[in-house]
């Protein structure tokens, strides 16, 4: 009943009112569906005439009156509400959970108990929290609580579960309990001794040791712990532990590895539990312990567990319980602990300091670079052995850039994280000696300063800012300063590899200059326009489709079937153009081209006007009834046939395409499609809600309502749409409230231009609403047509 709720947020006070209790049953039902209760609930809810049911739909579903009406439905203490309820508990306010569990009037009810029901959501709910479990109204989950927890907790705890199990049960369910495995020797006989005394709890209660496990926070951590399969988050509650109980506990029944490493995670866990946690669990010790210390980050650490090594390195470092120098002088071999330190500033000036010995001298780097990734010593005695060998004089093992870029491993990724680390001098004395991959690295994935940069490049030169170029991850500023070298093979290595916008993919398949001029686009970018995969970029390679450049039409004849012959013709038109009917000639191939093109512009090559008449038949493709008539056609596909038009140029003739529109012409799966390309006018946006009906059939997966688009986008107003789009049950709630806000952040109060035309056409008449409502569903016409249909219909 989305026309009832829309009605009551639009009418006045006094009207809306009066419709709810014009539409009583239409009122139970829409309640029901917007805070998703039973029908049945909410009647009796509203029975008792108290609920303000216009000030729930005013207010919104998040509203006060929203939570007003689940807590009367709470507090009805019926089995099925209540289970509807704490189905939701994440998702509701606290005081309606409560409000349930307060409302359980007679325990006994079937209704309780039903397949998944409250007593089976609140087991599932509270099998790790045995305290809240104890706490329950139904004395048959407080047994299954005792059942299943009293092996995996306390001692104590596990009394205070009996004991609740005999306050709420009977002596046999304490005998039925004995007989569970508990975990704790004598605990059964315990019970079998309690079920026999006058007062089995306060029998248990009496043996219960005291002072232990009395905080029912730390009995809820320790349980979560006792059961965990994976870490906590970090902001985990970790109210305060008495060690010596965890270590009873633990002799016990030993804690799993992942419960020791949250033991960790405690500010005053113990050394020794904290060393046994890392012996058996470093990955996870060194994610979740509150503080790392220096004997946990060893060789047999590096060695097993790198991953945790450096992580726990990390946090270390950061803590300051962990010092460089000490890694630097303690830990082996240096490779691996180079690789594992973070990329923090202070870390990078003491990188600077331990390798400050070898100075800006290439002889001494090149000679670290040789000796890092097999020497066994540490950082220290590292820089003492490269200081004191004789210096190597060339790049071991030099290797050629690869495209696109790949990240460095290994020891050339500590190698230039190391000379990124140092002053600038030691990288500008280095470039010369660097081979092409590391000169690619050092460019593509460190942040080097200008000085840097100029100096591989000057070393390197064209081949190492084509090898800069092959990257995704450039930023804008490094794609503008490649760009303005106008080099075709860097170039090339963009079109290829980095993210270029359309008008500097267009400009490059031109042969425009960024310095001014043209040039014919070199082998380089046609070699790339021939590997594109067309089935993912083909506009990439129709981009040069207007340049004019022979060489990229002469890639676009052998590789593409132009679907039209705007776009045969365009291609053909601008190589004239620029390079005469010469360079036209040979691109009439009849296997790639239509026979029909191929005729035409053969005809008109060595005529004295031909290229005006090459013109005059481009316009004539162009002219908006051959468009028209394009779009107009049955396709299986009409997003390819829109998409391949646009691609070859095709222009938007918006005036005759809204004709097309209104007149039934255009499909209306291609109507659904214009309506969100860019630059949609508002003429084709009104033309377009003619054809609702088949529009409604479009959708996408991404925008669910084409109307939601044309509001969001501007194309329509909100005044545009009540006043001009037909079948107002299809949208309206669009414009209740105003659609172009980013919808989470969207409030339910209505719009003002439908609250004027409602107020205007409608005003107090209560009856000239309630037929407006009875209509709403099927009307097919304009809501002021609807709205002066109901008033007409009073009158």
């Amino acid at each position: 009943m989305l026309e009832l709720a829309t009605a009551l947020r639009l009418a006045g006070p006094d009207v809306a009112a009066a419709l709810v209790r014009r539409f009583p049953a239409e009122v139970v039902r829409t309640l029901a569906e917007y805070a998703e209760l039973r029908p049945d609930t909410v009647a009796r809810i509203l029975a008792d005439g108290e609920f303000d049911v216009v000030g729930y739909f005013t207010g919104g579903p998040r509203g006060k009156h929203a939570t007003d009406l689940l807590l009367r439905a709470a507090r009805l203490g019926d089995p099925a509400t209540a289970a509807d309820l704490y189905r939701r508990r994440n998702d509701l306010d606290p005081a309606v959970v409560d409000a349930v569990l307060a409302n359980i009037a007679d325990q006994l009810d079937d209704g309780w108990y039903a397949g998944d029901g409250l007593v089976e959501q609140m087991r599932r709910a509270l099998h790790t929290d045995p305290v809240a479990a104890a706490t329950s109204p139904f004395a048959a989950l407080v047994y299954t609580a005792a059942a299943d927890s009293c092996a995996k907790v306390p001692f104590a705890v596990a009394v205070d579960l009996c004991v609740a199990v005999a306050d709420r049960g009977t002596p046999s369910d304490l005998r039925a309990l004995a007989k569970e495995d508990l975990g704790h020797p004598g605990l059964a006989a315990m019970l079998l001794q309690a079920a026999d005394a006058p007062s089995p709890s306060a029998h248990l209660a009496d043996r219960r040791p005291p002072e232990e496990w009395m905080d029912p926070e730390a009995v809820r951590a320790f349980v979560q712990l006792r059961v965990a399969r994976r870490l906590p988050p970090a902001d985990a509650p970790k109210p305060p532990l008495d060690w010596e109980l965890i270590r009873t506990e633990h002799e016990r029944a030993p804690f799993s590895d992942i419960g020791l490493a949250w033991l960790t995670g405690w500010d005053d866990c113990p050394a020794d539990l904290v060393k046994a946690a890392f012996r058996e669990d470093p990955s996870s010790v060194t994610a979740s312990a509150a503080r790392i210390t220096s004997d946990m980050l060893d060789d047999r650490v590096l060695d097993r567990w790198p991953r945790a090594f450096a992580q726990g390195l990390e946090r270390g470092l950061a803590q300051g319980s962990v010092t460089t120098d000490l890694v630097f002088a303690e830990v082996r071999p240096a490779s691996r602990v180079l690789a594992s330190l973070p990329d923090t500033p202070s870390v990078a000036d003491a990188l600077g300091e331990l390798f400050a010995p070898l100075g800006d001298d290439p002889g001494r780097w090149l000679t670290l670079y040789a000796r890092l990734p097999r020497f066994q010593g540490t950082a220290r005695e590292l820089v003492h052995d490269v200081c004191a060998a004789k210096p190597t004089e060339r790049w071991p093992r030099p290797l050629d850039a690869v495209f696109p870029a790949t990240e460095p491993e290994n020891t050339r990724a500590v190698f230039l994280r190391l000379v990124c680390a140092m002053p600038d001098a030691v990288a500008i004395a280095l470039a010369p000696c660097l081979d092409a991959r590391a000169a690619q690295h050092l460019l593509v994935f460190h942040t080097v300063s200008d000085a840097v940069r100029d100096a591989v490049v000057a070393a390197h030169g064209t081949a190492a800012l084509a090898a800069y170029a092959a990257s995704y991850r450039l930023t804008d500023a490094e794609v503008q300063w490649l760009l303005d070298h106008d080099e075709p093979a860097v170039d090339a290595m963009l079109f290829a590899h980095a993210r270029l916008g359309d008008d500097e993919r267009v400009r490059i398949l031109s042969g425009v200059l960024r310095a001014g001029g043209r040039r014919r686009v070199g082998d380089e970018v046609l070699d790339v326009l021939r590997e594109i995969n067309l089935g993912h970029y083909r506009a990439r390679v129709t981009a040069g489709l207007s340049g004019g450049d022979p060489g990229v039409a002469e890639v676009i004849v052998s590789r593409l079937r132009l679907g039209t012959e705007g776009g045969r013709l365009r291609l053909l038109t601008a190589v004239w153009e620029h390079h005469g009917p010469g360079a036209v000639r040979p691109l009439l191939d009849p296997r790639r081209l239509t026979a029909r093109t191929v005729k035409t512009v053969s005809a008109l090559l060595d005529a004295p006007d031909g290229l005006d008449r090459l013109r005059a038949g481009l316009a004539a493709e162009d002219a908006p009834d051959r468009v028209v008539a394009y779009l107009a056609k049955k396709a299986a596909d009409p997003e390819e046939l829109l998409r391949r038009g646009l691609q070859e140029g095709m222009p938007l003739p918006w005036p005759e395409l809204a004709e097309a529109a209104r007149d039934g012409r255009l499909p209306a799966g291609m109507i659904a499609l214009l309506v969100r390309q860019p630059g949609c006018p508002r003429e084709f946006g009104l033309a377009a809600v003619a054809a609702y009906a088949g529009l409604d059939e479009h959708g996408t997966p991404y925008e669910a309502d084409w109307r939601q688009w044309l509001l969001r986008e501007g194309v329509l107003t909100p005044e545009e749409m009540l006043r001009h789009v037909t079948r107002p049950s299809a949208w309206l709630s669009l414009v209740a409230h105003d659609p172009r806000v980013p919808w989470e952040d969207v409030t339910d109060e209505p719009c003002a231009e439908a609250r004027a035309l409602t107020a205007e056409l409608l005003g107090d008449d209560v009856e000239a609403w309630a037929v407006a409502v009875r209509l709403f569903a099927d009307f097919a016409g304009t809501l002021p047509e609807l709205l002066a249909t109901a008033r007409s219909a009073v009158a």
